[in-house]
């Protein structure tokens, strides 16, 4: 029988890149037609929190945020973004872009 801990265990031990396509999966499209006698079994905050430890680079804050790369790096200049840059790499913090896919699902600027 297949129990969470064992799928989240095979989660664990797929390649980074295929646990990055699961969470763009889940964060994206969610869980749908889960039966509603159906008991919690994903504690969302807890998990929102976990996946916001981690900055996000500057691919997934476009595909975060529903916008070209171009248009995140042109927020960064103009200061709409905080983030970190180290070289060429961009690191945004995953609060502050919630903040601002919020704001501008909002209709603000």
């Amino acid at each position: 029988m297949l129990t969470a801990e064992k799928i989240i265990r095979e989660i664990y031990l797929l390649p980074l890149s295929e646990r990055e396509k699961l969470a763009h999966h889940i964060v994206h499209f969610g869980i749908k037609n889960i039966p509603l006698e159906m008991p919690e079994i994903l504690d969302l905050d807890q998990w929102q929190e976990e996946i916001a430890r981690e900055p996000f680079n500057l691919a997934q804050a476009s595909d975060y945020l529903e916008v070209s790369p171009a248009t995140v790096k042109k927020w960064t200049e103009s200061g709409r973004i905080p983030f970190q840059k180290s070289g060429r790499t961009y690191r945004f913090n995953v609060m502050d872009l919630k903040k601002l896919k919020k704001s501008l699902k909002n209709g603000k600027p």
